[in-house]
């Protein structure tokens, strides 16, 4: 219980930060998606249903605050987290380069799910040749801005002594 009352607080915590101040480092107009790092690193440390629930949360709260349609960050972040924590127990969870790599490919996939699911739903988009160049900076920044998140999170559960 302890461990999910954590894992809570830090993602309430990175999504304040994720809206409020890291606008203010971007990257070429773009920003690191830092919810969805959390969400990688939780889920990979966890089973397939915590990280479901995780990417629940998260993404609900994207929803309810960023988007016009609610549910297609719940629906993504929720497969996301799904499938990472089911797959997490065979892959090396102290590799950075795992998490590095598994960043990588979800915010790729991220990506393409909500531009699917918005063409699907007739929502008005940008040219999507356009956005490519974003996504892959954001690829890049959450690569790293992961290794960062996964050293604060071991030294956190560390310090708490959260198994």
């Amino acid at each position: 219980m302890k461990k999910f009352s954590l894992m809570a607080v830090v993602i309430i915590l990175s999504f304040i930060i994720q809206t409020s101040l890291l606008n203010h480092f971007a990257v070429f107009n773009t920003t690191p998606n830092l919810s969805l790092t959390v969400l990688v690193v939780f889920a990979m440390m966890s089973n397939g249903i915590a990280g479901a629930i995780i990417g629940l949360f998260t993404g609900m709260m994207y929803d309810a605050m960023i988007y016009d349609v609610f549910g297609v960050y719940t629906l993504i972040y929720f497969i996301i987290g799904a499938v990472i924590g089911n797959y997490s127990e065979d892959m090396i969870r102290e590799s950075y380069v795992a998490y590095t790599t598994v960043t990588g490919i979800s915010t790729f996939v991220m990506h393409f799910s909500l531009y699917v699911i918005l063409f699907f739903l007739k929502y008005r988009m940008n040219y999507a040749g356009s956005i490519i160049n974003n996504i892959f900076i954001e690829t890049i920044l959450n690569m790293i801005l992961v290794v960062f998140v996964f050293k604060f999170m071991n030294f956190l559960f560390d310090k708490l002594n959260v198994k």
